[in-house]
């Protein structure tokens, strides 16, 4: 066991993985395997997917995260599933912007599209698909691949910092519905890295990460705080794994009461 809980086991649950023939999606459904999960892979890359499900002795589903319709398919011929790892992301480029280009004017529509549908549609229809029936088996955990730059600012990607600002919000304000001791035991997490050695990362990219010092991690290290969120089971949390850091977790907070205006 490489995540170092010891009390985590995850015999007899079943769990699916968007995004998993490669990075961060393969490096969890290893992890999640050898603690004994049942998990199916899911991919667009069906020979990478079907790879990986081998490799853990799962099963694969193709699945286009940001098609409803499919998310409906797998859940029927798959499901129940007591653990989602909505994972599966892209950004506008692998490459970066030339220095002198603000990197929104360059946006088409159909990038544009495209990465909303995969970062911000196939975390919401995911976690409409695989709740109902979390909550008809008595509990569950989703846990979503969001983003340092669901935290911070990216001026080289702005959209992908919108799509990952999005997960964090609709991971937070789905716990708030779930908070509660008359709520579903189900758990909602998201995981924030930093920059992490997956598809998304061009050759470019690599080159300037390494010029100003930073390190990109290895997926397994994230995988290894999915885990974590999967044993902590912190409603809401959004945690942050950053190169030479300890890993945190930032609670999910209640809304603020705003007094009442006058009228």
């Amino acid at each position: 066991m490489t995540n170092g809980f010891d009390t985590l086991q995850l015999a007899d649950r079943r769990a699916i993985v968007t995004g998993g023939a490669s990075g961060i999606g393969k490096a969890t459904a290893i992890a999640m395997a050898g603690l004994g999960a049942d998990v199916v892979v899911t991919d667009i890359d069906e020979a990478g997917g079907a790879q990986v499900a081998e490799q853990v002795g799962g099963t694969f589903a193709m699945l286009d995260v940001g098609d409803p319709a499919a998310w409906d398919r797998v859940v029927a011929t798959a499901g129940p599933f007591d653990i989602a790892f909505l994972n599966a992301g892209i950004s506008t480029q692998q490459g970066l912007p030339p220095t002198d280009e603000i990197p929104i004017l360059s946006l088409t529509d159909e990038a544009y599209r495209r990465i909303m549908s995969i970062n911000v549609d196939g975390v919401v229809f995911g976690t409409r698909a695989v709740m109902p029936g979390m909550i008809e088996r008595g509990s569950g955990d989703i846990v979503a691949t969001a983003s340092i730059a669901g935290l911070i600012p990216v001026g080289m990607d702005p959209v992908y910092g919108l799509t990952k600002h999005a997960v964090v919000g609709f991971v937070r304000s789905v716990a708030g519905t779930l908070d509660g001791d008359d709520a579903p035991d189900v758990c909602i997490s998201a995981i924030c890295p930093g920059f992490t050695d997956t598809n998304i990362i061009g050759e470019a990219a690599r080159a300037m990460i390494g010029e100003i010092g930073l390190e990109i991690m290895r997926p397994e290290r994230i995988a290894d705080t999915v885990t974590r969120s999967l044993d902590e089971r912190i409603q809401g949390a959004q945690w942050v794994v950053w190169p030479g850091a300890e890993t945190a977790a930032y609670e999910w907070n209640p809304p603020v009461e705003f007094p009442a205006g006058d009228a």
